[in-house]
Order: C-alpha cells, then structure tokens, then sequence
C-alpha cells in the first residue's frame, strides 16, 4: 500500500533508500537477527517492486542499494543458521553485485560468504576459492573486502595445518587496513565498515587456533578494541580465550568457562559464529584427553543453546 501512495505523491527516493541499508549495515551487528530478517526482507522485497518506476537517471546508485541490500540479507540468514537459504543468497547477492560495476562490491560478496563458509564447514577449497575472487577483483586497489578476504584466507590455512600461509595472510592484512580510509576503519558499529576490532579479532582468532605464544595477548588487545554494544563479536574473543585454557590443558575449567560466557549472551543474539567458535573450544581439547565426560557434556549445552536460539 505505501508503495502505490509513494508512487502517488512522486517517489521513490533513492536518498531514502540509500539511508535504510545503511541502518540495516548497522542492526545486523546489533539487532536479534530474527527481527532483522523480517524487515530486511520486506524491504528487499518492496525495493523489487520500486526499481521499475526508480528514475533511470541514478540507476548506477538504485543498483547499489539493489547489491547491498542483497548482501545484507545473505549474510544475516548465514549468521542466523539458515545456511542453505544463504548459499542461495550469496549468488544474488554476487550478481546483484555485478551490476554496480564496481569490482569492490563484487568482491565484498565474494569475501564475506567466503568467511561465513568456513564457519559453516563447507569445503576449505571452497572458501579459498571465494577469498581469492574477492583479492584478484582488488589486485589493484585493495579495500575492505580484500581485508575481509585475507581473514577467510588465514581461517582456511590455518585449518589445513598451514600455519606459516595463515600467518603470511595476518600480515598482508595488516598491509591491506594501512590502505583504507578513514571512514572505513572509523566504522566500528556497521558491517559496511573495517575497523581495527576487524583486524585484531581475525589475529586473535588465528593466534588462538595455532596454539601461538602470543594469544592471550592477542586476545586481549582485541577484547580491548571492541566498542560498547557489539557483545557478540565480545563473547567470541572470550570463548578464544577458554580455548587456549582447553587446549593448555585447563580442559574442566575450560568448558565450564565456555558455558558460563555464552550464558551472558541471550539466546536471540546468538549466532551462528558465536556457536562454531564454542564448537572449537571443545575442539581444543588434546587427544585422548580423561575429561570426556565433560566434553560431551559441554557439546550437549551446545546443543540446547542452538535449539533455544530458534525458538
């Protein structure tokens, strides 16, 4: 119905438009995924229905909204564990994507499904494949997506048991965040910024995987540079921490460290990141290691916490 009064009284309005994917970058971060699901996908859809009679004079900026729009709603049903579904999306979202005709939009869809593909257990060569899309597309002028990228690249290594690759990786995007603009790193709240939390979670993460002297350092310098308000990406560099104490051998003290952070976090801001990264605090647990008991126990809460999260 507001479509056909906007169409009445002159619309639509692309400055409008452009303003609501960008509250939409920031409520991903923030806001119960179920909720932004919802009204993200009206809006999509009532965009569809808009594009016909938007002024061909600012397709090139309708066909923006258009692609990030897209993005955004591939990557919530990703962080939400509709993992199917968002598969689906991300080939929209790269063909919307196209049709900007700007190589860093393109690549930004490659890069973020490309990092949502390893904590969905999909094939490495598969994500590597993606993350290498996304830095051919920027060989020239690398951005946030090939920021994003270099994450999915060292994750990817590091679980191939390539640690010197996921290091290189680290580095050349501490390369790659000396390049982008202030606007971007300053940025810190919306999904369409790259801010140094950005750069610090990925090393905190892969320090944590490899075992590295320097985790626990490099897991509170990132606890450190997250803003108020973001406790997501917070509770993930926590269940960092619980498990380098699994993986030192800490394992009971661990996991019940590990439960006790994800019961800070209500069940609706519980992602899909959040539930792969508590995975892998099981995970960390040495081989043959007498607290299976524990372990088990501990994947069962897991179980029960992604089963409340869709409820």
């Amino acid at each position: 119905m507001r479509t056909i009064v906007d169409t009445r009284l002159g619309g639509p309005d692309l400055d409008e438009w452009e303003e609501i994917a960008w509250e939409h970058a920031h409520g991903v971060r923030s806001r119960p995924l179920a909720e932004v699901i919802r009204d993200l996908s009206v809006d999509l859809l009532t965009l569809q229905q808009t594009l016909p009679t938007a002024p061909s004079r600012d397709a090139a900026g309708w066909a923006m909204v258009n692609a990030r729009l897209t993005f955004l709603l591939a990557y919530v049903l990703g962080a939400a564990g509709y993992a199917h579904q968002s598969r689906h999306w991300w080939v929209s979202a790269r063909r919307a994507a196209a049709q900007t005709g700007d190589d860093e939009v393109t690549a930004a869809a490659y890069a973020w499904e490309a990092v949502q593909a390893v904590y969905e257990r999909r094939p490495l060569a598969l994500v590597l494949s993606r993350a290498n899309t996304a830095l051919a597309l920027t060989a020239k002028q690398p951005g946030r997506a090939a920021a994003e990228a270099l994450c999915a690249r060292a994750y990817a290594l590091a679980l191939m048991g390539d640690h010197t690759g996921a290091r290189d990786s680290l580095e050349r995007q501490a390369d790659v965040f000396t390049t982008l603009s202030d606007t971007v790193t300053r940025d810190r709240m919306s999904l369409e910024g790259w801010s140094e939390s950005r750069l610090l979670h990925t090393r905190s993460l892969i320090r944590t995987m490899t075992g590295a002297p320097d985790a626990a350092s490099a897991q509170q310098e990132a606890l450190d540079s997250y803003p108020h308000g973001l406790a997501r990406p917070v509770v993930q560099i926590r269940l960092h921490q619980a498990a380098s104490a699994v993986r030192d051998g800490s394992v009971d003290d661990g996991l019940q460290n590990a439960a006790s952070i994800l019961a800070s976090l209500e069940p609706k801001h519980v992602t899909q990141f959040v539930l792969h990264v508590a995975h892998g605090v099981a995970d960390a647990a040495p081989a043959g290691h007498k607290a299976q008991r524990a372990i088990t126990e501990y994947r069962e809460h897991l179980a029960l916490t992604a089963a409340e999260k869709d409820t």
